[in-house]
């Protein structure tokens, strides 16, 4: 009999196995800032979810390589813009390791600062959360960074931007599944894929699991 686990770490199958199982699992895109040191920086998450109505807290997950997570760690405060489907260029640049740092980022995206923090939104994004920092919490290979919502509000409307099976979708323009059979794929009364004739908005398996900790 072979184990699943080596010691307190999964095996390579098992580690596959929970990331096959989660791509099941549709979530928001959000692109989190920070200002430390007058410095911005920002990257793209899906790990984030809201936590509490009173107080008003969310949580994001970022990894232990992440740019973000020390500037978080250092500032105190951060803000998560949620992307619009037609932000997907903006969720794919946030999430490359080789974009450059600072302001320099952010050059031709539209952003204005947060009004608690400064921290800068993406103003063609749907909301906002402006948040100070409450706790972080170790996560496995992730940090868990527990928010208070000192402000928070919507930007433009829009359909919100996906992520599911591996890849960037847009809310199927269809409209809701109530009162239709719902499918199981993407394109069935749930979402389609963003411009999934050129291949943009898809990621490989390899690079999708990582859209919360490619920084």
């Amino acid at each position: 009999m072979t184990s699943e686990h080596d010691g307190d770490r999964p095996a390579p199958e098992a580690m596959r196995r929970f990331r096959r199982v989660a791509a099941s699992f549709a979530t928001g895109v959000v692109v989190v800032t920070t200002l430390d040191d007058d410095v911005p920086l920002g990257t793209t998450v899906n790990a984030f979810t809201t936590v509490s109505l009173d107080p008003t807290m969310l949580l994001v997950c970022l990894g232990h390589g992440s740019r973000l997570l020390p500037g978080i760690e250092h500032s105190g405060v951060f803000a998560a813009t949620v992307l619009a489907a037609e932000q997907l260029p903006q969720a794919r640049w946030f999430a490359n390791k080789q974009r450059p740092t600072g302001m320099t980022a952010f050059a031709g995206v539209p952003s204005r600062p947060a009004p608690a923090t400064g921290c800068l939104l993406l103003t063609e994004g749907l909301a906002y959360f402006d948040c100070q920092v409450r706790e972080l919490y170790p996560g496995g290979d992730h940090a868990v960074v527990l928010g208070e919502v000192l402000a928070c509000g919507e930007l433009s409307p829009g359909d919100p931007l996906l992520f599911v099976g591996g890849g960037y979708h847009a809310v199927d323009p269809r409209g809701p599944i109530r009162g239709r059979r719902p499918g199981r794929r993407a394109g069935h009364g749930v979402a389609a894929p963003v411009d999934s004739s050129s291949g943009a908005g898809r990621s490989t398996s390899a690079n999708a699991w990582s859209v919360t900790t490619r920084r």
